[in-house]
């Protein structure tokens, strides 16, 4: 094969090329430290830690004792920031204080986030009952003002430190368990999950590898503002009376005692308040800078150098195909999903196969359940909103019905799928290697150098360029045709025997789709694969398909060859499409198109679902129809046998 990819012919420029080999971790700190008031937040933050740590050896004078000869000093060369009611030297307790301050806040929201991130992934991934019951817990916390809540809680424990952090924590962990929630509900409808279960992978790792990393940035940002409020939070329940027992020393225990002396020594309000002031700002600065540097970037597009290669490579399969029968055997597939009270039927009696290395087209409008069909068979419908019924066989397997563990089993590595975006399809926060990676191993006990060893082989095999190179990279690093190969060599990680294709081509320009077609094409004859390819253009099929399947409002409508179909339909549905073909009209026609719409589950005539759209319909359109075998066709239309129906104009 020796068809190159224009995208993969220019070079990269020197800042695209700089930002491909750019770690992400190395990125982060270099756009933080692009902005100048995080930086100052940071400073801040890094002063004031050094100074709690080093508090004990550097504090002039002991913070509990006092010199009752030196009552409300203000400042001088032994005391630099002056003494208390006591005659306790000020400058120490706030060293020391910051200890006690500063630790307790991190404390707290260290406990927070560890209570709150189970329940959040939770709560947004399982959804149901157990999203329900988390977030009825929360309203309810939600319900008390935070202050008071604090104060019930330490009042109900006692006065010790680790009584006090408690108190604190459970008023901010309502907050980022519905941040998180939030966050992974937003997660778990991208494409990349669906990938991800496609492949296998359970659970428990879709949450930890590509869910977590994802709505990580905005919980980090949220920790470094709320370690701010939780100081905030510590230092008004000392103001009254409610934090840490003296005589140990806290910045919030300081301001109230230098409160009762205002009037005699207003300057002291300002050393607690001052440091409190500082610290949150810092805080915040910290935390903006982190907001900023966390955000995505604009994806670029990079360009490689290159041709396309493809090495010629060969699996044996563990289990010998059954030649007797049809390697995928869908037959009176039916799929409801919830709606309102019922459930509404969008796909009705829907019945194909396919081959060892056949490609079957399935084909229609958008709207006439291709998607949904294909996602039954790969098993990626949701269990509870979704319901399906009929009959889907894998070398004889019945796949319907089964667990999901067992289903896990045998998505990507007995079937799997292509989706139609591969920007949403791939991860943002993983590179593309890894996910190659983690769709080796969840079907495989290796470790993983010899994953990414085989990812790094896999990329190769589908005509990336300096693969190894290219495995480090993030997707939005890659052209739009390398993302879309980066997912065939996914869904091929594990040799699965059927391909599930869905318009795998849709967002990619010509040129490029050409290519894909093609790497399809050859990847199927050198591994003996079943393709299920759904698409709307009828183009494609012609250049990729064996047989087709024309589906129309949920049903199957005609089946044949594709030499066959083309050159005479036998259903006026799949005559209309054809001739709605740009090349199907000369110069200077109108291009033909089908009126009206296809219509809306639920909605579907009693008869022919066409009738209303067909040319041809009569009073027997009017009563259902059956999908009736033909040799080597089969059509649903009870005027197949008299009507003259042709394929494009001459």
């Amino acid at each position: 094969m020796t068809t190159t990819d224009p995208l993969l012919e220019a070079e990269l420029t020197e800042d695209e090329a700089a930002k491909a080999t750019t770690s992400p971790i190395r990125l982060l700190v270099r756009r933080f430290l692009s902005r100048k008031l995080a930086v100052a937040g940071l400073a801040m933050l890094v002063v004031l830690g050094l100074l709690a740590i080093f508090a004990p050896w550097i504090a002039p004078h002991d913070p509990t004792q006092g010199d009752s000869a030196r009552l409300l000093e203000g400042p001088s060369r032994d005391h630099w920031l002056g003494t208390d009611d006591l005659g306790r030297d000020q400058l120490s307790r706030l060293l020391i204080g910051a200890r006690f301050s500063l630790g307790a806040s991190a404390a707290i929201v260290a406990l927070a986030v560890a209570v709150a991130l189970p329940l959040g992934l939770i709560s947004g991934y399982a959804g149901g009952r157990v999203d329900n019951a988390i977030q009825r817990v929360m309203d309810a916390l939600f319900a008390f003002p935070p202050l008071v809540l604090a104060l019930a809680v330490r009042a109900l424990l006692g006065p010790t430190f680790r009584n006090l952090v408690f108190a604190i924590a459970i008023v901010f962990v309502p907050s980022f368990v519905r941040l998180l929630r939030g966050q992974v509900l937003a997660v778990r409808e991208e494409t990349y999950i669906e990938a991800a279960q496609s492949v296998g992978a359970g659970s428990p790792r879709i949450v930890s590898r590509h869910i977590l990393p994802n709505v990580a940035s905005p919980l980090i940002i949220q920790v470094a503002l709320s370690i701010g409020f939780a100081l905030l939070a510590l230092a008004g329940l000392s103001f009254l009376g409610f934090g840490i027992p003296p005589p140990a020393p806290t910045w919030g225990g300081m301001l109230r005692r230098s409160f009762a002396f205002v009037l005699d020594a207003p300057y002291q309000v300002l050393i607690a308040g001052g440091a409190i002031t500082v610290t949150v700002l810092a805080y915040n600065l910290v935390g903006d800078g982190l907001r900023d540097a966390l955000g995505r970037e604009q994806p670029v597009v990079s360009t490689f150098g290159g041709r396309l290669r493809a090495r010629a490579t060969s699996r044996r399969r563990d289990d010998a195909a059954d030649t007797s029968r049809p390697l995928l055997e869908v037959s009176d597939l039916s799929i409801e999903f919830a709606h309102g009270d019922g459930w509404l039927r969008v796909v009705d009696g829907v019945g194909f196969s396919v081959d060892a290395g056949e490609t079957l087209g399935l084909v229609g409008e958008s709207g006439c359940g291709k998607t949904v069909s294909s996602l039954a068979v790969v098993g990626l419908l949701p269990q509870r909103t979704a319901r399906v019924a009929g009959s889907v066989r894998l070398q004889g397997r019945e796949l319907v019905g089964l667990s999901p563990a067992a289903m896990r089993a045998v998505r990507g590595r007995d079937v799997s799928m292509i989706f139609q975006d591969p920007t949403a399809s791939l991860n943002p926060a993983f590179t593309v290697g890894d996910q190659i990676t983690e769709a080796v191993r969840s079907h495989r006990s290796i470790s993983r150098r010899a994953a990414w060893v085989e990812a790094v082989e896999l990329l190769d095999r589908v005509g990336i360029p300096s693969p190894g190179a290219r495995a480090k990279s993030y997707p939005h690093e890659l052209s739009g045709g390398m993302r879309q190969r980066a997912m065939i060599a996914m869904a091929l990680s594990s040799d699965p025997q059927v391909l599930v294709a869905d318009e795998p081509t849709t967002a990619l320009d010509v040129t490029i789709q050409a290519q894909i077609l093609e790497l399809i094409s050859s990847l199927q004859d050198e591994m003996d694969m079943a393709v299920l390819f759904v698409t709307h253009d009828l183009g494609v099929v012609t250049e990729i398909c064996d047989r087709v399947a024309v589906m129309y409002a949920g049903e199957i409508v005609e089946t044949a060859g594709v030499d066959g179909l083309f050159e005479r339909p036998t259903h006026p549905y799949t005559e209309a499409l054809i001739r709605s073909l740009p090349q199907a009209v000369g110069p200077g026609e109108r291009l033909a198109s089908i009126p009206g719409q296809v219509p809306r589950p639920g909605a579907w005539p009693g008869g022919c679902h066409f009738e209303p759209r067909c040319a041809y319909a009569d009073e027997r359109c009017g009563s259902p129809v059956d999908l009736v075998p033909n040799g080597e066709r089969a059509v649903r239309c009870v005027r197949a046998a008299e009507l003259e129906l042709r394929g494009p104009r001459r």
